[in-house]
Formats: structure tokens, C-alpha cells, sequence
């Protein structure tokens, strides 16, 4: 096996295949953890208590939050770098681990007053602990850019898989043996320590310091943009959260979790799979001279082809999904769970968008973008909250995304000079095949009233909808990838 440093050979054929296969091996590692990580979720649901789950989601805001400072955006600046990448390796070796073990260490100095400041002073051990995994991450970071960078993502299959599978072994014998959230903290931490020595041993890499101003300034350019908005994505996916703990209480943070994760099933199996190889596509689309509007309408449209119907249908069948899966308990997790399902699908578009605005160097509007985002949710949220309770909360985040969300990131586009007539086209179908699930829903629920066979029915309507939809535009995508730009 080869150290993954080298290029695959840059043509039009390659990328188009690499790009197949690098979706083809993302598909399946996204969609094997997503059906563990549900299984799982479901046991953990019915033996922990919602306040346990609040606690252990204050944990996870805090290392998400830190995850997003400690690698100071160079695994992007290594995907995006034009050229051999190994005279770059020694300086973000240096900036990921030096910058993971600092944010580490102020977690472990600061743990008290962040846990306190999300209205759980309580769980600051579980931050502590769980904030290993910002360490973990700061020596993932670079082979993992290798494999994103050259599109192999049957190596990171394996490391995930790994991990997943000690994480959810563990989780799940700590919390049936009586761990609670330590359950989850520790089974998370095992996991992520398993995939960061995979990552090392199948890219053949080892941490080689060194600082070249050169590329600190590059890591600076790309890889800063990259910092804030991930800091700005995180405070909108998790403020929420933080609202709903210092206004409603730990109990009701643990039904927005469930909702919220809940949410993220449909979007989150396509979205995680064309992460991995979206910023990596549109660069190399780039570099090849094909033409970037097209490519990019492709890719948006094959994506929100799955959320779109995916998350319509979620919002309709939340009463029932929650009640059957969950139990009665959750109950009150199924009115926000249908908000969060309609703003999941503006977020998805979002990533996709923040990827192609890096690609046509556009940072500073991509940043620009999600702080309007957010300065409309916040206030927008804490109002909902305040009139609605639970209910306000899951509704305001969808409202926010829809009305402001999308319409700003459209026009963050047009300053990147996107074309974004184009990429709309893209979004044709998707809409009319939404306007179906719905509309077939709708019809469904009239005629049967038993939850169950609505679940199922609703679920075989929305992946009929979905499959033939990729089937009659599998080829769209290539095609793009071979269309040169006009000069």
C-alpha cells in the first residue's frame, strides 16, 4: 500500500471516475453508520432519561465548537492546494497538532464555566473527557485531507468502520451496565482514537513539524475562512440547543437532541457521502478547466434530489416515527422534529454552497453569509422560545432558514460570480418530485389511519420517488465533469 501523498492522474476520464468511486465507497461508509448509530440510538433511548442525553449534548456542543478551531482549516487548505502537497505536509502537521493541543488544554482549564454557560454545570467531567477527541482530531486531520484530496475513500472506509464499531460496542454495554452519559463520552473518545490510528497506518503517515511562511499564509488564506465559518455553522447548528437549555431545562434539551438527530437521517446520509468529495470535485473540476457551473448544478441537484422528498416526508411522519421508535416518552420531541426536518434541507444546500464559494475564491462571502444566518436566528429563536416553548424553537430555526437562509446564500453565489440561473435549473426536479411525495402523503394519510402502515407506506413513496429520480439523472453527472468551460 502507498503513502496516499500523490495525485491521481488529473483528466477528465479520471475525475469523472474517481469521483464515482469516491461517492460509491462514501455512500456505503455513511450509510453503515448511520444504520449502527440508529440502532444504537434507539437501545440508548430506552435506557437513559432525556436529562441524561441533555447532559451528554452539552458535552458534544462544547467539543464541536472546539473541533472547529483546532486544526485552523488546514485539512481544506490541503484539499484545495494546487500541486504536490508534500512540501506542505511539516507546516500543517504543525499548525493541526499544535493548534488541537492548545484548544485541549484551555477545554480542560475552562470545562466548568462552558458547561455552566449552556446550563448544565453538571456535566463538566463529561467535557473534560470527551474533549480527547479535539486532540484525537488534531492528528487525524492531515491524513485525512490526503484521502479527501485524492478521493480515497474506500481507505477511510476502513477507519470508520472501525471506530464506529468500538464506539457503539462500548456505548452500548457501558449504558445496559448503568454508565449513563458516560456511556455515550467514552464509547465516543474509544471510537475516535481507533479511526485517528487507522487514518495514520493506512496513509502511512507520521506527524514531521516544520513552519514555511509560504504556506502559513496559504492555511491562512483558505484555511481562516474555512475556521470562521465553521465556528459561525456551529453556533447556528448548536445555539439552538444552548437556548433551549437556559431557557427550558435539561429535560426539554434532551427532546431537541433527539429531534434534532432525528432530523439530520435523510440529509445526513447524502450530505456526509458528497462531504467528503465535494470540495475535492469542485476543486479538480476546476483545476481541469470543466465547466464549474455546470459541474456544480449537477452535484446540487443530484443532492438535493434524496433531501429534498427526504425531508418533506420526515416532517410529515415525525408524530409517527417518534412514537414508534422512540416510544411515549419522546412524545414531545415529534412537533420540533418536523421543524427541524424543513431546516435541515436549507442546511444542506448551505454546505454544498460553502463549498463552491471556496472553490471560486470567494471566502470572505461565504463567511458573510452564515453570520446574517445566525444574527437572524438568535433573536428569532429566543422570541419563538419564549411564546411557543419547545414547539417555537423547532419552528423558528425552519422559518430563518427558508426566509433568510437561502435567499442570502443565493446571493452570496452571485457575488462568487456563480452562475445562479444555473444551478436553480438543477433544483427543478427535486421540487417537482417534493410536490409528489407530498401530495401522495397527504392522499395516503386519508385512506389509512393505523401509524405503522403510514410509516411504511410513507417511507416506500419517498425512496420510489428518490431511486427514480437518480436512475433517470445517473449520467448528469459525469456529463458535467467532461464539459470543458467556455473560454
Amino acid at each position: 500500500m502507498s503513502e496516499v501523498v500523490e495525485d491521481p492522474p488529473d483528466t477528465d476520464r479520471a475525475l469523472s471516475g474517481q469521483v464515482k468511486l469516491g461517492l460509491r465507497f462514501s455512500l456505503i461508509n455513511t450509510v453503515f453508520s448511520r444504520l449502527a448509530t440508529f440502532a444504537v440510538g434507539v437501545l440508548l433511548a430506552r435506557l437513559l432519561v432525556p436529562e441524561q442525553f441533555g447532559l451528554y449534548t452539552t458535552a458534544l456542543v462544547v467539543q464541536t465548537l472546539l473541533l472547529t478551531f483546532n486544526d485552523f482549516g488546514t485539512a481544506t487548505a490541503l484539499v484545495r492546494h494546487k500541486g504536490d502537497v508534500r512540501p506542505m505536509l511539516p507546516t500543517v502537521w504543525t499548525i493541526s497538532v499544535g493548534g488541537a493541543t492548545i484548544v485541549y488544554l484551555l477545554c480542560l482549564l475552562t470545562a466548568p464555566f462552558l458547561a455552566s454557560g449552556l446550563g448544565s454545570p453538571q456535566a463538566a467531567d463529561l467535557v473534560r473527557v470527551l474533549s480527547l477527541n479535539v486532540l484525537l482530531d488534531g492528528f487525524a486531520a492531515v491524513p485525512g485531507a490526503l484521502l479527501t484530496r485524492n478521493l480515497r475513500q474506500a481507505r477511510r472506509l476502513i477507519a470508520d468502520v472501525a471506530g464506529l464499531v468500538v464506539n457503539l460496542a462500548l456505548t452500548a454495554t457501558l449504558a445496559v451496565t448503568g454508565f449513563g452519559a458516560w456511556a455515550l463520552v467514552i464509547g465516543h473518545v474509544s471510537g475516535t482514537a481507533v479511526v485517528t490510528v487507522l487514518l495514520l497506518i493506512v496513509t502511512k503517515q507520521l506527524p514531521r513539524f516544520g513552519i514555511s511562511r509560504r504556506h502559513v499564509n496559504e492555511v491562512a488564506k483558505y484555511g481562516g475562512a474555512v475556521v470562521v465559518s465553521s465556528v459561525v455553522m456551529v453556533l447556528l447548528q448548536y445555539a439552538p440547543q444552548t437556548i433551549t437549555g437556559r431557557m427550558l431545562g435539561a429535560t426539554a434539551l434532551g427532546f431537541f437532541y433527539l429531534a434534532s438527530n432525528v432530523s439530520s437521517w435523510p440529509a445526513s446520509v447524502i450530505t456526509t457521502t458528497v462531504e467528503r468529495v465535494g470540495l475535492a470535485t469542485f476543486s479538480r473540476a476546476r483545476d481541469a478547466g470543466v465547466d464549474l457551473d455546470r459541474a456544480a448544478s449537477a452535484v446540487i441537484g443530484m443532492v438535493a434530489m434524496a433531501v429534498l422528498p427526504g425531508g418533506a416526508a420526515l416532517a410529515l411522519l415525525a408524530p409517527q416515527i417518534v412514537d414508534l421508535v422512540y416510544g411515549d416518552k419522546w412524545a414531545p420531541a415529534a412537533p420540533v422534529l418536523a421543524g427541524l426536518a424543513v431546516a435541515t434541507v436549507a442546511r444542506v444546500l448551505a454546505d454544498l454552497v460553502f463549498n463552491l464559494m471556496i472553490t471560486a475564491g470567494s471566502a470572505l462571502s461565504s463567511v458573510l453569509v452564515q453570520v446574517v444566518w445566525l444574527v437572524a436566528l438568535v433573536p428569532t429563536a429566543i422570541f419563538a422560545t419564549a411564546q411557543w416553548g419547545l414547539v417555537g424553537m423547532g419552528w423558528a430555526v425552519a422559518a430563518v432558514a427558508c426566509v433568510v437562509a437561502l435567499p442570502v446564500h443565493a446571493w452570496g453565489l452571485w457575488r462568487a460570480g456563480v452562475h445562479v440561473p444555473a444551478l436553480l435549473r438543477g433544483l427543478a426536479v427535486p421540487l417537482l418530485a417534493t410536490a409528489a411525495v407530498v401530495a401522495a402523503m397527504l392522499a395516503t394519510e386519508l385512506v389509512l389511519h393505523h401509524s405503522l402502515l403510514y410509516l411504511i407506506a410513507g417511507l416506500l413513496i419517498t425512496g420510489t420517488v428518490v431511486a427514480a429520480g437518480w436512475f433517470l439523472g445517473r449520467d448528469r453527472l459525469a456529463t458535467a465533469l467532461d464539459a470543458r468551460a467556455e473560454a
